[in-house]
């Protein structure tokens, strides 16, 4: 009769180890992707009308605009997302996570006419781009400038958004 009781006992604790750290590893997965849910609220997107063009960017970084270094930079929700799909479309760009990152979370399709693009540092590199959406206040979309560039190849109003960008950059610069 002992040795049941002992077996239940470790069934019962085995469970509430599991339901404990899984609790954790959920809150640690939902805090991360916080950023990302807010500008779902504005720019999720159930449909996308058919890209233009299509690439893999290697990251993207939400952050707070000049949080140069994340979380060393005092932005304790800086986030650098896992590989993310760039899609270029008549009126904007979309992003949407890989799977397995992808779960529970919808594809963002960030309107050109609600979009700026501000000169941006990430870590060591100084000659990134941040989106900076209308709707979304104090938060930008880092990404890498070959990405930025590439898309912009195939968006003349983006290509235009790059070189104001450029132009803002020079100045800050020459100051």
């Amino acid at each position: 009769m002992g040795e049941i009781i002992e077996q239940i006992y470790l069934a019962f604790v085995g469970a509430l180890s599991i339901t404990f750290f899984g609790g954790i590893a959920f809150y640690i997965m939902s805090a991360s992707y916080s950023r990302w849910r807010e500008f779902e609220r504005h720019y999720g997107a159930m449909t996308l009308p058919k890209p233009l063009a299509r690439r893999m960017a290697g990251a993207v970084r939400l952050s707070q605009p000049g949080a140069r270094w994340g979380h060393l930079s005092g932005d304790l929700k800086s986030y650098r997302h896992p590989p993310v799909h760039v899609r270029v479309h008549k009126e904007g760009l979309s992003l949407a996570m890989v799977q397995p990152f992808k779960f529970g979370h919808r594809d963002l399709f960030l309107p050109f006419a609600k979009m700026t693009v501000e000169p941006a540092a990430w870590d060591m590199l100084s000659n990134e781009y941040g989106i900076q959406m209308e709707d979304v206040e104090g938060i930008e979309i880092v990404m890498f400038s070959n990405i930025m560039q590439w898309a912009a190849q195939h968006s003349e109003v983006l290509d235009l958004m790059l070189q104001r960008a450029e132009m803002v950059r020079t100045l800050e610069k020459a100051r």
